[in-house]
């Protein structure tokens, strides 16, 4: 890998002295079924969750790869083909809701929609046909859900957390402790983003890998690392897909992927076999998901180069993410749709 560069200060990190936002406001006091949907620029997921007195017991987990995002940081605008894609999922996703008896749906839209320049068309069809309603939520929006959700999941109140949601457009960089964030990022670090751009070979060739690992650790330098020892924890489908690989999975597990750590030396040498390899023979790499083979080395020098800066020689993979966060908000903190945090000065 390459070397790092120094670190300037940093304009673009968000610092917060704003406490314990994450606090129940009420709860329900008999169960009751909720869901909500995440959509991103490279999955749409749904959770299905029982909701009764604090606590969330998972119903239904489900990921669809979509590629909503599909050339948008080139064109500026969905296709019509990845808004038929992004249809279809929330067909199937809304038809699962009515089976199951779900009482309420969160729906929230992250990098792809932001950026689209006809997202606007794509969030009233789906109004139109399906009777769903989309909010389309800010960097710092999904951020915060994102520590909820693995703050609410370990409920470590000792160990500093360094939280990174690695999605198809973007990359959210929290840090924090207890359920205080100390300060957060969204960066245009993206898997579909950035294979994309820089990986146009196939294999890819080194010159392009280092020219987007170059351009990954520009952007880090945005992010003022902690310089105290962190527990970092990947949230998002880089992370699981990873450890899937390292496990060995023949089909996907959530109880052994959930919690699972990874060593810096164990990704190192994921990336070695991602680099020796072209989009198809990496499909036939055991516990690869076959749709995250083409993404799957960009995600994985995102999160190696993230361990460098933040000096940490292994991660947790969490599979929750911002659609826990969204239910334990909208469930438990009601009133609080919005979060505000006063950015740096």
């Amino acid at each position: 890998m390459i070397g790092l560069p120094s670190k300037p200060s940093n304009p673009n990190s968000h610092p917060t002295s704003t406490p314990r936002w994450f606090a129940v406001k009420s709860a329900p006091t008999s169960p009751e079924r909720v869901a909500s949907i995440d959509i991103g620029t490279n999955t749409i997921l749904l959770l299905i969750a029982e909701v009764c007195q604090g606590k969330l017991n998972t119903v239904l987990d489900r990921e669809t790869i979509v590629r909503l995002g599909e050339g948008v940081h080139k064109t500026g605008v969905l296709s019509e083909g990845a808004m038929q894609r992004g249809f279809q999922a929330l067909k199937g996703y809304l038809k699962q809701c009515r089976e199951i008896g779900v009482e309420k749906i969160f729906a929230v839209g992250t990098s792809a929609l932001r950026e689209a320049k006809n997202s606007a068309l794509f969030l009233q069809r789906v109004k139109e046909n399906y009777g769903l309603s989309i909010d389309v939520i800010s960097g710092e929006e999904e951020a915060h859900l994102s520590f909820l959700a693995v703050a609410e999941d370990l409920k470590d109140r000792e160990r500093v957390l360094l939280v990174v949601d690695v999605g198809g457009g973007s990359t959210e960089l929290i840090h924090g402790k207890d359920n205080d964030i100390l300060q957060w990022t969204s960066l245009p670090l993206g898997i579909v983003r950035f294979s994309e751009r820089f990986l146009l070979s196939d294999p890819v060739k080194e010159a392009e890998w280092k020219a987007m690992a170059e351009e990954i650790r520009k952007q880090l330098s945005r992010f003022s690392f902690p310089r105290e020892p962190v527990l970092m924890i990947s949230i998002g489908g880089t992370g699981t897909a990873l450890a899937s690989v390292e496990l060995g999975l023949e089909i996907f597990i959530p109880e052994k992927i959930h919690r699972f750590v990874l060593t810096r030396e164990a990704l190192r040498n994921q990336l070695s076999l991602y680099l020796s390899k072209t989009v198809e023979e990496r499909k036939t790499i055991k516990g690869l998901p076959s749709a995250r083979a083409d993404v799957i080395l960009a995600g994985g020098t995102i999160l190696y180069l993230i361990m460098e800066e933040a000096d940490c020689s292994s991660f947790m993979i969490s599979s929750h993410g911002v659609r826990y966060g969204l239910i334990y908000k909208e469930v438990y903190m009601p009133g609080n749709s919005k979060i505000q945090i006063p950015n740096s000065k």
